[in-house]
């Protein structure tokens, strides 16, 4: 049976952190679905433009083998649109998230659609 994975990220070149989180976000499923960050976003919450496009970015996730499917994140930051087309059964967190977090459970609370959530803890 099928479980599906969801993650988040910039992804602002592939480090080995990323590649552990992904590792770690795949093993508590079997298909895992990476939200790649738009540019805005990143603008918008780090306070700086990302070294790479949202587009390149994107291409480098989904070349990696651990992804088995990747999106650019909804184009409205917080709309999580994302979650109600991919049907994760699951979203993984990275030990940094947490303000990811907050936006997921009021979204949930919100749209009265619950996904549960776990933290990789950090490498």
């Amino acid at each position: 049976m099928e479980k599906r994975v969801l993650v988040f990220g910039t992804f602002d070149g592939i480090h080995p952190g990323h590649e552990f989180f992904l590792r770690s976000a795949k093993s508590r499923g079997t298909y895992l679905i990476v939200g790649v960050a738009r540019d805005v976003h990143v603008e918008e919450l780090k306070d700086r433009r990302p070294h790479i496009p949202e587009q390149k970015r994107l291409t480098a996730i989904q070349k990696l083998s651990t992804v088995d499917d990747a999106h650019l994140c909804d184009e409205r930051l917080n709309s999580f649109q994302i979650v109600e087309y991919t049907h994760p059964d699951m979203i993984v967190l990275g030990h940094d998230q947490t303000d990811l977090e907050q936006a997921l459970l009021s979204w949930m609370s919100e749209h009265d659609h619950y996904v549960p959530m776990v933290r990789v803890k950090k490498l």
